[in-house]
């Protein structure tokens, strides 16, 4: 039975072995089991899911072995690609944010392209730029250059926080069709806003800070010489938040057709990034115990955890409505487990064995594909 089903999923990667891709998903049903992205704690499971009774190292080599025959081909890809058939990936909008922290001497530093799918943040190509600190224009656009590469993104709108400003960045983006909605610095193009007719940056600023509603928006269309004949809408928000370090949010948008509300609502999607890297992170696979060296293995790595990352997410998706609300003693509510959690939890029905795991990834492909027959928004 299990030689079968292997048959049928290699089917969806032609260019592989039979044995990469038991092995891949094999390591996957230990990441879905263990939450953790180091190979030397899933050694000592693996044996549970073969039924063989080799000692751990036995099992660590097993695993260095996918890293070994693998990192270098474009399987990371193609693992993506049979990953997101679990999703009708028809979205509207992108999220760029990066996530860093230190292992030993070494930096990583993810600068991650998401889409937003159903209120959840998916990504879809990152980078590891090795660094501490901010991104730069050339990082962001060789990124964006590759993603641009294998998916469709003309038509949809970047959401951004304040690192990922710059006349040059933003004429990349219109030039490639790609709208943004994008935070900026407190003071930052103050002159070109000013120059510009309408309240001044200054004015806007006190109308914002006096008004005493919680939401409360302005904008004014501002032109930069740098981009000739293209319009920007500025938009000033309230910071609804209760006592916040910044309580007014400066944003920039090629979008000049929608109000300054709906920019302000566009802009706050940009939060789920942060979901996203808690889940991959501290809150879910931790990422941050990767162990192994070499960036292309850490690629294939974080593939396969986001191959295990989407399955939780399209199991936590079915009748989330139907999952209690948590109420706060401020009166607030919000669901008692988040997406990712209830279908981590779900799924670990069908991880009970390697047998059962394939059959269900298979099962989840074979009905979205007779549910939507309509091609993907996002063709890898």
């Amino acid at each position: 039975m299990l030689e079968s089903l292997l048959d049928k999923v290699t089917e969806y990667f032609p260019k592989r072995k039979k044995s990469t891709i038991k092995n891949i998903l094999l390591l996957s049903l230990c990441l879905l089991e263990k939450e953790t992205v180091c190979l030397n704690r899933l050694k000592r499971i693996v044996g549970n899911y073969t039924g063989k009774a080799s000692k751990a190292d036995s099992h660590y080599k097993r695993l260095i072995r996918i890293f070994d025959n693998n990192s270098l081909s474009r399987l990371w890809l193609e693992l993506l690609r049979f990953a997101f058939q679990l999703l009708r990936l028809k979205s509207e909008y992108l999220i760029i944010d990066g996530t860093s922290w230190k292992r030993g001497e070494r930096w990583f530093h993810y600068m991650t392209l998401c889409i937003i799918y159903k209120g959840v943040a998916i990504p879809i190509y990152w980078e590891d730029l090795s660094k501490h600190g901010i991104s730069n224009f050339t990082e962001r656009k060789r990124l964006l250059n590759r993603a641009i590469k294998y998916f469709n993104l003309e038509g949809m709108t970047l959401i951004a926080d304040r690192e990922y400003i710059g006349m040059e960045w933003f004429k990349y983006l219109i030039a490639n069709g790609i709208s943004f909605v994008i935070r900026l610095k407190k003071n930052i193009y103050k002159d070109a806003i000013n120059a510009s007719k309408g309240r001044s940056h200054e004015e806007m600023t006190r109308k914002i800070l006096s008004s005493k509603l919680p939401h409360k928006t302005l904008s004014k269309l501002v032109e930069f010489e740098e981009i000739p004949g293209q319009l920007f809408r500025f938009v000033v928000v309230k910071n609804p938040k209760k006592d916040p370090k910044d309580p007014v949010i400066y944003l920039l948008t090629n979008l000049v057709e929608k109000p300054a509300k709906t920019i302000a609502y566009i802009y706050c999607k940009r939060t789920k990034i942060e979901h996203c890297f808690r889940h991959l992170k501290s809150n879910g696979f931790n990422l941050e115990q990767i162990n192994l060296r070499t960036k292309s293995r850490c690629r294939l790595l974080m593939a396969i955890t986001v191959f295990s990352y989407v399955l939780s997410i399209h199991e936590g998706l079915k009748e989330y409505d139907k999952v209690p609300l948590k109420i706060y003693n401020d009166e607030s509510q919000e669901k008692a487990v988040s997406i990712f959690r209830n279908g981590l939890n779900l799924i670990a029905t069908f991880t009970r064995n390697l047998e059962l795991f394939i059959s269900y990834i298979l099962e989840q492909i074979l009905e979205v594909q007779n549910k939507f027959k309509s091609p993907f928004r996002i063709n890898v």
